[in-house]
């Protein structure tokens, strides 16, 4: 079996389990264990994005600090877990509710 065959079963498994931050720091631990072109090997296996397994190899040459402060973990207003940066990811929908007849009857 391929190594590219083995990351990608491993991120199947994962991919549902793991938050963005902690897969983006596996994905770099995967890279960094195949030495040269692991970074490549870990992208077309995972399909995640070359920058993202850099920013995970930054984030783990960076173990002087806490893993806390390496994941931002913080809890918002719902109560559950917050990975990214208050205002980070999409932008909620505003909704017009004047004119929802209007698309309706489009």
């Amino acid at each position: 079996m391929s190594d590219a065959k083995v990351i990608e079963d491993k991120y199947r498994a994962l991919m549902g389990r793991l938050d963005e931050a902690t897969l983006r720091l596996w994905a770099a631990v995967e890279a960094r264990s195949l030495a040269r072109g692991g970074v490549s090997t870990v992208a077309k296996a995972t399909g995640l994005s070359r920058t993202t397994i850099y920013a995970g190899l930054k984030e783990l040459e960076s173990t002087m600090r806490p893993l806390a402060s390496i994941l931002p973990i913080t809890v918002g207003d719902t109560g559950k877990p917050r990975i990214r940066a208050k205002g980070g990811g999409r932008k909620r929908l505003i909704r017009f509710p004047e004119k929802h007849d209007q698309f309706d009857a489009l």
